[in-house]
């Protein structure tokens, strides 16, 4: 628990990462996703409660647990006047690291996340999505089995986020456990093993993107047809569908469209009324819940109601 006051920025909070696990983050701005980075990394600490790093208390031990996490934070932290190289030597040094190594472990991590022709430019002058790198190649710099991610690719062009994504999913494959913050619901979905959904700084619900999925049952069906359709299908169909807890019905000029849990019965019997109505079936769409109907479905089973934390990036 973390509290500012008569504040909860986090209450009733409990989870456990496993080795070499990507785990997810997920919730809308002012969740408690950050404080919960933080708390981790030993940044604060919690009102009440106990936080775990490799066995390590981050409130009893903060430089033990500094040696053993990597944090990128939301926005870029680096001196915009030196080169990628000093600030990532300098990072190094602040680890105890010797001049020496402290170069060589710069220059390995820069190109390990195909910085290697940045070295000598200064961080200021780079673009967003390259000072996400710089940041993850400090964070790693001393070689954490843990990196801490926040909001990794908040601002970045969709190119750049997708390339930053693909960074962040080779460093777990080489092991690394990645704990990853963010509000962009596909992100987080893509890339974890698992994820954790919070809401007010309260823990909604937690399971792998299976799992957290399972809660909507409803599948989105479209089926697209040639024709011109008699004026009476809008009634029919709900008819026809009645049966199959079809809702969402929609029938426009050349798509009928439904969402269904007797996804497989409702086509059945949707494409047999098109057909007897002498349309053409040319094609067909199956789409499950998106995840941004998976977050409001979980924020409402608990009982409070939320927008999309998508930020429009979800879809």
């Amino acid at each position: 628990m973390k509290r500012y006051g008569d504040t909860y920025a986090l209450k009733g909070l409990s989870f456990t990462v496993a080795r070499g696990e990507v785990y997810g983050l997920l919730g809308p701005n002012g969740a408690g996703k950050t404080t919960t980075l933080r708390a981790i990394a030993g940044a604060l600490r919690p009102t009440r409660g106990r936080i775990l790093v490799e066995g390590v208390d981050p409130a009893r031990e903060p430089l033990r647990v500094k040696r053993l996490v990597g944090v990128v934070p939301e926005l870029p932290s680096l001196f915009p006047e030196l080169t990628v190289r000093d600030n990532l030597e300098f990072i190094a040094g602040i680890y105890g690291f010797s001049r020496s190594e402290a170069r060589r472990r710069a220059r390995e991590t820069a190109e390990a996340l195909g910085l290697g022709d940045y070295l000598g430019v200064r961080y200021g002058r780079l673009s967003k999505g390259l000072k996400r790198r710089v940041d993850i190649a400090a964070a790693l710099i001393h070689d954490p089995p843990i990196l801490l991610l926040d909001e990794p690719t908040s601002g970045l062009d969709v190119i750049a986020a997708s390339r930053l994504r693909e960074r962040i999913a080779a460093l777990a494959r080489q092991g690394k456990t990645v704990v990853l913050s963010s509000h962009y619901i596909e992100e987080v979905m893509a890339l974890a093993d698992r994820a954790l959904i919070l809401y007010r700084g309260s823990k909604i619900v937690e399971g792998t993107p299976a799992m957290l999925r399972r809660v909507l049952s409803k599948k989105r069906v479209t089926i697209y047809y040639t024709g011109e359709p008699p004026q009476s299908l809008s009634v029919e169909a709900r008819e026809a569908l009645g049966a199959y807890g079809v809702e969402d019905l929609k029938i426009e000029r050349g798509a009928l469209s439904f969402k269904a849990s007797r996804t497989v019965e409702a086509l059945e019997a949707s494409i047999r009324l098109l057909r007897e109505r002498g349309l053409r079936v040319v094609d067909v769409e199956v789409l499950p819940p998106s995840w941004d109907d998976v977050f409001k479905a979980h924020i409402e089973a608990a009982g409070g109601r939320a927008a999309c934390p998508c930020g429009g990036r979800a879809g």
